[in-house]
């Protein structure tokens, strides 16, 4: 019986009269100022925010730009820095967006491709080594109130150093 009613409740669902009114409720998806997500984006990557959290190994100074499975994920980055010692010093070297799409209200993916220089110390200020990157990073965007976190990175290196390599670069 309880078969029955969930299976007319859900033919009910799909008739068309119904899925018209809930697609026009839906209406258009809104409009995002694509140079506030690109701001959003440089800030979080800025180097008040991402650079020092990573030099000071303080995760906490990352809570500006970033939230979510992303920060959590830098978290554990900065934790395992923290177990072995040691402490990176980051430089954007370029920094271009791609595309900007909009998924729904309040979510946007911002698709970068960067350039980094990562130079790894020991704590305490002995210089271990450098290493370049180039990387496509598809960010995930959440509106917070006035403001756009990044919450989520997908991230893909097209090209650079492997491992870290010694000297100056």
């Amino acid at each position: 019986m309880i078969c029955a009613v969930l299976i007319a409740v859900g033919l009910n669902l799909c008739a068309p009269g119904w899925v018209a009114a809930v697609a026009d409720s839906a209406g258009p998806v809104a409009q995002v100022d694509e140079e506030t997500i690109r701001q959003a984006v440089l800030r979080a990557n800025s180097d008040p925010i991402y650079g020092d959290a990573y030099r000071t190994l303080n995760p906490n100074l990352l809570e500006a730009g970033w939230g979510g499975e992303a920060l959590l994920d830098m978290r554990d980055d900065i934790g395992a820095l923290l177990a072995v010692g040691q402490y990176l010093d980051l430089q954007p070297e370029d920094f271009s967006f791609e595309r900007i799409d909009v998924l729904g209200p309040g979510r946007v993916r911002a698709v970068t491709l960067e350039r980094w220089l990562a130079r790894l110390y020991q704590v305490g200020g002995s210089y271990l080594g450098y290493q370049r990157q180039v990387v496509e990073n598809r960010y995930l965007l959440e509106r917070r109130g006035d403001d756009w976190v990044i919450t989520e990175v997908d991230q893909d290196i097209q090209g650079g150093d492997p491992v870290f390599r010694q000297g100056e670069p």
